[in-house]
């Protein structure tokens, strides 16, 4: 496991912090290219690791945050659970409004220790936690004194677009807020969500593909 001042250091060198296109008031771990940090990554680890997907601002995790920060989405004083924080942009945009309580859970030890850096840059609290959305009773258990569940663009195969239809009506039935941000990704569904915007998002070609991607917001 990288130490949090290596991760600091590399994060700096390949993904230094920028301010996000859909939340500019808000700076994020942006690497235009994620192949450099991951090869770095590896070699102070001295072992293969998964893409750090957590040094890029996600288009979905983008427009969540901007949808904070300008009130459309309120969060102040409540508790506020986020799945899949990846570089925590979401998490730390709550916690920059007044919520109460942000716990910002991911099943990549180093995008909890990115968002702890992130929030730490900003001058707020996050908590973090490892959590996979695939786990059931895990995700059960961490809706235990929540007010809003955010999830964004954490759906990419069938099993995770299973498992956000399981955490909505999980949600519902609990009374909890959820805000979910999706930008085009496969096997999404919104379950009866309510579209509240689309925006269009830039994005790094290197790492997208393309340069910009299509979110819209659910409640």
């Amino acid at each position: 496991m990288i130490d949090r001042a290596t991760l600091a250091s590399l994060l700096a060198t390949h993904a230094p912090q920028s301010p996000v296109p859909a939340c500019p008031s808000l700076h994020a771990f942006s690497a235009d290219d994620e192949l450099p940090l991951w090869l770095a990554l590896e070699s102070a680890c001295g072992q293969r690791i998964d893409a750090p997907f957590f040094a890029v601002a996600w288009p979905g995790a983008q427009v969540v945050a901007g949808a904070i920060v300008d009130g459309v989405v309120s969060v102040a004083d409540l508790r506020v659970l986020e799945l899949g924080c990846g570089s925590g942009l979401s998490s730390v945009a709550a916690a920059t409004r007044g919520a109460r309580h942000v716990q910002a859970t991911d099943i990549d030890p180093l995008a909890l220790l990115t968002t702890s850096l992130l929030a730490e840059a900003h001058g707020v609290a996050v908590d973090t936690a490892a959590l996979s959305i695939l786990d059931d009773d895990a995700v059960m258990a961490a809706f235990e004194d929540v007010d809003v569940v955010i999830a964004a663009d954490v759906v990419y195969n069938r099993d995770l677009g299973a498992a956000l239809t399981r955490i909505i009506g999980a949600c519902r039935a609990r009374g909890i807020a959820l805000i979910v941000a999706d930008s085009g990704r496969p096997f999404f569904d919104p379950a009866g969500l309510t579209a509240v915007f689309t925006r269009d998002v830039p994005v790094p070609l290197a790492v997208e593909g393309r340069t910009s991607r299509r979110v819209v917001l659910y409640r």
